[in-house]
């Protein structure tokens, strides 16, 4: 059965938010804050849409093996 356990993709999130987030502050800091303010909230719907995504395939996957489950039983 493929699965993905819930704390990597944890982990995964935050590293991920931990990229975008910095890249975003520092772009507020050093360019402009509308730019910074951009990254940011392209990089949050980005993660989200990464999770969705993520979270659609593994039940996808998971339905998929117990229906061939079932099958090989009856």
């Amino acid at each position: 059965m493929f699965t993905i356990p819930v704390l990597q993709r944890k982990i995964f999130y935050v590293l991920l938010s931990i990229v975008w987030g910095s890249f975003g502050i520092y772009s507020m800091i050093h360019s402009s804050f509308a730019d910074g303010l951009k990254i940011l909230i392209f990089g949050g719907i980005f993660i989200s849409f990464v999770a969705i995504i993520q979270a659609y395939v593994i039940k996808m996957l998971q339905m998929y093996d117990n229906n061939l489950k079932k099958q090989d039983k009856g």
